[in-house]
């Protein structure tokens, strides 16, 4: 399905800036933002945005990914920001439902593999359809938001999960042991409607062009070494200290949802270089953010493009050449 559907997929305006394709890029942003209307200011306002900041990280970001790390405090709040995500997607407790999700039925009472297995399948459907209401929400609510709602819930539902675990994991109780599962599905449920789509929204968000293939990387390789880590060390505390597993978990739910309330950037609304000027406190372009033709009719946006002297013909003359960004 991938190789079917990337032949279709535009190439990034950013990448074909930086590679001196500066009329295709423009043509990507017009075909992804204005049905293809090149002349919209909505195209021209962020084509000039793309430009102006590649120019300007060309001029005074010449530097290795390592010398800025070192150097730059916005770079390490970026990477920081990159680093939170990983973690908390694969801390947040989970992972422990993913990979040992019959032995936490087990625990609440059901032992019936063919009751697990149904159980099973039925609570990937519900997170299928609880992810994608979450996609469509964090436009809405905004990544901050999305993710302080999903962590506040899971919280409460993993304190309850083991508050269950412990009163009915060996008791016959059937009205303990649906409660247990109930407090599952609605655990994995609250995971599902912020954190699933926000472990591909937020990363490549808060990263900008120069070291975004870095800082995707070290996203990658560390969401792998705490999955890694969380595999084999869930199975040692859930046979020594079973419920009290969760309780640990819900403690540093608490801490995940601190650390996104006090230190995340709302990204919601806003192009790439708008969200440099949130990290930098200064913004790379003189042209007016998009949010300023939110309500505009489309035929007074002729007027913008006029008043900004901005044209097609004249931003790709004037723009036309290759704007190097450094390797990194």
């Amino acid at each position: 399905m991938c190789l079917c559907l990337l032949p279709f997929t535009p190439e990034s305006p950013r990448w074909l800036v930086s590679q001196g394709r500066n009329q295709e890029a423009l043509v990507a942003l017009a075909n992804t933002c204005a049905n293809g209307n090149i002349d919209d200011a909505a195209v021209l306002i962020q084509y000039r945005e793309v430009t102006d900041t590649l120019s300007f990280e060309q001029t005074y970001e010449k530097r290795s990914f390592v010398s800025q790390f070192l150097s730059s405090a916005t770079t390490r709040k970026r990477i920081f920001l990159v680093s939170t995500v990983a973690v908390f997607c694969m801390l947040s407790g989970n992972n422990i439902i993913s990979y040992y999700f019959g032995a936490m039925l087990t625990q609440a009472g059901i032992t019936d593999s063919t009751t697990q297995l149904e159980i099973n399948i039925i609570l990937n459907a519900w997170c299928l359809v609880v992810s994608i209401i979450g996609t469509m929400m964090s436009d809405k609510l905004g990544r901050k938001t999305l993710a302080a709602i999903s962590t506040g819930l899971l919280t409460v539902f993993i304190f309850i999960v083991g508050a269950l675990t412990k009163t009915y994991g060996n008791s016959t109780n059937q009205s303990g042991i649906y409660g247990t599962v109930a407090s599952i599905f609605l655990f994995q449920g609250a995971y599902s409607f912020g954190w699933t789509p926000l472990t591909v929204l937020y990363p490549p968000e808060v990263l900008n062009y120069s070291i975004r293939s870095i800082g995707m990387s070290w996203y990658t390789f560390l969401v792998n070494g705490v999955g890694l880590m969380v595999t084999f060390s869930f199975p040692f505390a859930l046979e020594a200290i079973g419920w009290k597993t969760y309780m640990i978990n819900g403690a540093w739910d608490v801490l995940e949802l601190v650390v996104v309330l006090t230190t995340w950037v709302e990204t919601r609304g806003r192009t790439l270089e708008e969200i440099d000027e949130n990290l930098d406190g200064v913004v790379h372009s003189d042209v007016p953010k998009l949010e300023t033709l939110m309500g505009v009719p489309q035929a007074e946006r002729a007027g913008i493009v006029e008043a900004l002297d901005l044209s097609t013909a004249k931003e790709i003359e004037a723009r036309g050449t290759v704007v190097e960004v450094p390797k990194e």
